[in-house]
């Protein structure tokens, strides 16, 4: 019964992504050749590939060994925690507006930290975290890494 349901939702989501796909299409065309349609400067596209939109990506990836248990994580005072799973990433959009806290709880083990700090970041958009068995680390790149925090045993 379940798989029935699930291909139901899959059949009706795939019409809708169909038929909403052509609406929007349609609509441009329209658009477009009416004789009320937009000054087509309106639609060259920017000089620059650059477009400055404020959004944050931070990327948490917790990269210990798989036996290990989920890192809980608490993300800039929200009340709901996330379980980070040893091998999974976790990614997370927010505006680029002030200082972004995190607070990670592992067995009984704890790392306070700021996750986004525009006077630290100096402008990057993308901030990646790994998290080890002997701390956490930052990078802009996701390549070069630097350990900004170590676990501390019940003191957070």
């Amino acid at each position: 019964m379940c798989r029935s349901i699930y291909a139901s939702l899959m059949v009706l989501l795939t019409m809708f992504l169909i038929n909403g796909l052509s609406f929007a299409s349609a609509d441009f065309e329209s658009l477009s050749t009416s004789t009320n349609s937009l000054p087509s400067t309106h639609f060259e596209e920017p000089e620059s590939s650059h477009i400055d939109i404020n959004i944050l990506v931070l990327s948490f990836h917790n990269v210990m060994a798989r036996n290990n248990k989920n890192v809980i994580f608490f993300y800039n005072n929200l009340i709901n925690e996330v379980y980070l799973t040893p091998g999974r990433t976790y990614v997370i959009l927010d505006k680029m507006n002030g200082i972004k806290a995190g607070a990670m709880y592992w067995d009984r083990n704890c790392i306070s930290f700021l996750a986004y700090d525009p006077s630290v970041e100096a402008g990057h958009q993308k901030i990646f975290w790994n998290i080890k068995e002997d701390g956490l680390y930052h990078s802009w790149d996701n390549n070069s890494w630097q350990k900004k925090k170590s676990w501390t045993f019940n003191h957070c």
